[in-house]
């Protein structure tokens, strides 16, 4: 297997009006020649898709293929219509790659994961390697939603079930819930599939630490962090992400923050 980012592969520019074209580098033939390849890509809008999609099949056309490795799949947490009145971006989202041979990263739901995808069981064995689970946590699942997954990997270890109520038509939270009694200083693990802001981790370690847990520790597959790690800091005592193979430095903030290739899980989920 060979794997790349999308700019060992491609040359991107920009129209003045703002319109994406791409054109294949000089060197794509000789990376992809021979090989099974995956290319990394990093994708938030209808835009990054259709890119990625004029590229497959630019590639195709080319006599080339290639795996297109595509993380954090874009609307996945939208994955149901609340109302006639509302857009369900996913559901084209998902037409629009029906041609590419895609792989995601721990898919929000049912829904994302129709696409072919690699678990959290394998995301879970990633971040125990990297030592999210040295202290023997109890797992902490952050919401309803999250417990069918956690029960395919969770095995024996301690848990405690907790509650976010969320306005489905604003997306705002209201409140949070631990059920549990006293956790008794044990140090504790949250995972989950995504951080965008922070917000629920940040009500959820308020409210185990009301409930007398010790170290708290965050294991997210997709870490946006999109305010920042300036307040998550202050909540959790290590926090885990994936990120592009070769990121900038994690922002550190005097807080140990392990930012793990995403590199790392698709060969990992590509073993199972």
């Amino acid at each position: 297997m060979s794997y790349h980012q999308i700019d060992d592969i491609f040359e991107r520019m920009t129209y003045p009006a703002g319109e994406r074209h791409l054109r294949l580098a000089a060197t794509a033939h000789a990376l992809l020649a021979g090989e099974s390849a995956v290319i990394e890509f990093d994708a938030r809008c209808f835009d990054d898709l259709a890119q990625m999609v004029v590229a497959d099949r630019l590639l195709r056309r080319n006599g080339m293929t290639a795996t297109w490795f595509v993380p954090y799949f874009p609307f996945a947490r939208h994955d149901r219509r609340n109302d006639a009145s509302d857009g369900f971006e996913l559901g084209l989202a998902i037409d629009m790659v029906s041609e590419v041979n895609i792989v995601v990263a721990d898919p929000h739901s049912e829904v994302a994961g129709q696409l072919r995808h690699i678990t959290q069981s394998s995301v879970v064995d990633v971040f125990r390697r990297a030592g999210a689970f040295d202290t023997n946590p109890v797992v902490v699942v952050p919401d309803a939603g999250a417990a069918k997954k956690v029960d395919s990997w969770v095995g024996s270890a301690d848990r405690v079930q907790a509650l976010k109520h969320r306005d489905p038509m604003t997306g705002k939270l209201s409140g949070f819930e631990v059920l549990a009694d006293d956790l008794e200083g044990r140090p504790c693990v949250i995972v989950d599939d995504i951080c965008d802001a922070g917000g629920t981790f940040l009500g959820l370690a308020a409210e185990l630490k009301a409930k007398n847990a010790g170290p708290l520790t965050l294991a997210v597959t997709h870490g946006l962090f999109t305010k920042g790690l300036a307040s998550l800091s202050t909540a959790f005592d290590h926090i885990y992400s994936f990120g592009p193979t070769e990121p900038e430095a994690a922002e550190q903030l005097g807080h140990p923050v392990t930012r793990i290739p995403f590199e790392t899980l698709y060969e990992k989920g590509a073993q199972q």
